[in-house]
């Protein structure tokens, strides 16, 4: 039952906060000054979107790796804008540890519910034995937390914002090691990616359309939404039985990866571009 909880929220929760990409784009788009310009903006995304199905189609264990990776650093990019790195590298660092954590440490905690799952998107069940993923378990844990400590060692972040940043991990590291696979990744992604996300991406939106406020954000999401809703439909119409290994969340996570594809670019554009606002108002938390 909880499986099919996990698919209508990663669903309605997930979907809205990429089906502002339009929106992004457009909004993006007017500080360069130039004409905003529909037929790019769909043109980009599609062929974004049909490359990397026939990237699945052709050499999907590529595909998904390259899914890990690009989410990897997408969720630590969103649980990270508000910091002011001195170095790239520190940076993209901080990022995909943080994301990699997240991914990593509910899969190897679940990994015979995970497999299944990889099994469905590529074909390919993997293996590691208990000790490999002990081993990293606490590499992924020893890594963010050092990785914070030298951030705040380095004068990068402030101890306040230290204490709240372990503390946050902390109480996601416990979800992750108390609950199911779906359960903690599903809390994870409402609560902490999606809506903070949204949040993000209000704040950069007001900060260049004054008056700019939720309402406005849910309507622009809407005919995404509906287009997200029917596609995913399509996909399990044509691909459900034939990915499915037990659990049938291939198609799924599948869908999640094309989106995310696109959608990961467009917030890399506005956490650069939004980043001064973001600083700010966290600073004033």
């Amino acid at each position: 039952m909880y499986l099919v909880l996990f698919g209508v929220v990663l669903i309605l929760a997930g979907v809205p906060h990429g089906a502002s990409d339009y929106l992004l784009f457009r909004q993006l788009s007017s500080i360069r000054g130039g004409a905003f310009q529909v037929w790019r903006f769909f043109t980009s995304y599609l062929v974004l979107i049909v490359a990397y199905l026939m990237l699945w189609w052709l050499m999907p264990i590529v595909a998904f790796l390259l899914f890990l990776i690009l989410s990897a650093y997408h969720f630590g990019q969103s649980n990270w804008p508000h910091i002011h790195f001195s170095d790239k590298f520190s940076e993209r660092l901080t990022m995909f540890l943080w994301g990699a954590a997240v991914i990593g440490i509910p899969v190897l905690l679940h990994f015979d519910q995970a497999s299944t799952i990889v099994l469905e998107m590529t074909g390919m069940r993997p293996f590691i034995n208990d000790t490999f993923r002990a081993a990293l378990i606490f590499l992924l844990l020893f890594g963010c937390t050092a990785n914070m400590l030298h951030l705040h060692h380095q004068g990068v972040i402030s101890k306040q914002v230290f204490v709240r940043e372990m503390r946050n991990f902390l109480l996601l590291m416990l979800l992750f090691f108390t609950t199911p696979l779906l359960v903690g990744f599903g809390v994870y992604f409402v609560l902490w990616h999606s809506l903070g996300s949204m949040l993000d991406q209000i704040s950069v939106l007001r900060s260049i359309r004054p008056g700019f406020g939720i309402k406005n954000y849910l309507l622009a999401a809407i005919p995404l939404s509906i287009v997200a809703f029917a596609g995913l439909g399509l996909l399990y119409f044509f691909l459900g039985d034939y990915f499915d290994e037990g659990q049938n969340l291939g198609v799924l996570f599948l869908f999640v990866s094309v989106i995310t594809v696109p959608h990961a670019f467009l917030m890399e554009w506005l956490y650069k571009v939004g980043s001064p606002v973001l600083e700010q108002e966290r600073e004033a938390l």
